[in-house]
């Protein structure tokens, strides 16, 4: 009797887990498919109801310009999101380095070359320092990038509220030129890319996401490769920062705002695990750049107010979060 009783105990063990494997790879079919669906429903969707406006040339070049700037962040994005962590100051940080390298164009009539070197600098210092308050402090990373970015933010919105800084488009129009925004993206990406998969910078970010105490264990420098994470998140920004300001050539009080939320909807719109992890995958990011940017774009072209527009892309990002949520162990899951 007691080899019948262990025998059903058994067999009803081994359907239990077959039951679960079953529903965990519908789940992995489902996060792969969706976010790749709702691009295509977007696109679709956005040409139907603009009867073409959003597919014409002068559209295509602009929805190129604003991928160029969101997929750049995206790439470098993906390291911090990785391990766990985000970065809240980039807006900030965008904007404060346009200023510096406006000024120094203005005013000083320093070299381009170094003026793109210390926009980038500013941008990596901005993430330094909010990598530097929540490790070395101990303060949420939360708190330490809201708090940098409202000192980056103090500074643009100080630096501009009398007047805008405008610098002649004709002067820097070669580097708004659309062939070297694509190399620039490609060598990105394809950089991002082989450090993200194939070198264990890559591989540690995900590895700290999954279980940061197991990564200890493993010997992983848990600090160090999160500080790392930051300065490549820094550089991202910095290079998307200096073709933002010179495909403007003003700046303003609100130069960069938006970016760390879009960054943040991109995200989870490519299904992309907010927690990090070993599904973290760069592609993700990117394709959750391409539909921000083609929703956000459809929506004004459709007629939709600016305003109402940050408040449905709100509306969306609580609704996915409130989807993604598994409440079973307080966790955001791809």
């Amino acid at each position: 009797m007691d080899n019948t009783a262990n025998s059903r105990n058994s067999d009803q063990n081994i359907a239990i887990q077959q039951e679960l494997k079953l529903k965990v790879a519908r789940k992995e079919i489902l996060n792969s498919v969706i976010p790749y669906a709702g691009f295509i429903f977007i696109i679709v969707f956005f040409t139907i109801v603009t009867r073409g406006k959003t597919v014409t040339v002068s559209n295509l070049t602009s929805l190129i310009n604003q991928c160029f700037t969101i997929t750049l962040i995206a790439v470098g994005a993906s390291f911090v999101y990785a391990h766990g962590g985000f970065d809240f100051s980039i807006g900030g940080a965008s904007g404060l380095a346009q200023l510096m390298g406006a000024l120094l164009l203005q005013y000083l009539g320093t070299p381009i070359w170094m003026c793109v070197i210390f926009m980038i600098a500013t941008t990596v210092l901005c993430s330094c320092c909010v990598a530097t308050i929540s490790l070395r402090l101990g303060v949420p990373v939360f708190v330490a990038s809201l708090c940098v970015r409202s000192i980056a933010k103090g500074i643009v919105e100080t630096a501009c509220q009398d007047a805008e800084i405008i610098l002649s488009y004709e002067r820097f129009k070669f580097i708004n030129n659309i062939e070297v925004k694509t190399i620039i993206l490609l060598v990105v990406v394809a950089v991002g890319y082989y450090l993200f998969e194939y070198t264990r910078f890559g591989k540690h970010q995900k590895a700290i996401g999954g279980n940061i105490n197991t990564a200890r264990q493993a010997g992983i420098k848990v600090k160090k490769e999160i500080f790392l994470a930051y300065i490549f998140f820094g550089f991202c920004v910095g290079i998307s920062s200096v073709f933002s300001l010179f495909r403007d050539c003003t700046v303003t009080a609100q130069s960069g705002s938006g970016i760390e939320f879009n960054i943040m909807i991109a995200i989870v719109l490519g299904g992309f695990p907010m927690n990090g992890g070993d599904r973290s995958k760069i592609p993700k990011a990117i394709l959750g750049a391409l539909t921000i940017t083609a929703l956000t774009n459809g929506l004004i072209i459709w007629g939709m107010d600016a305003n109402l527009v940050s408040g449905f892309k709100g509306l969306l990002f609580l609704i996915i979060i409130a989807l993604s949520y598994d409440r079973s162990n307080g966790k955001l899951v791809s």
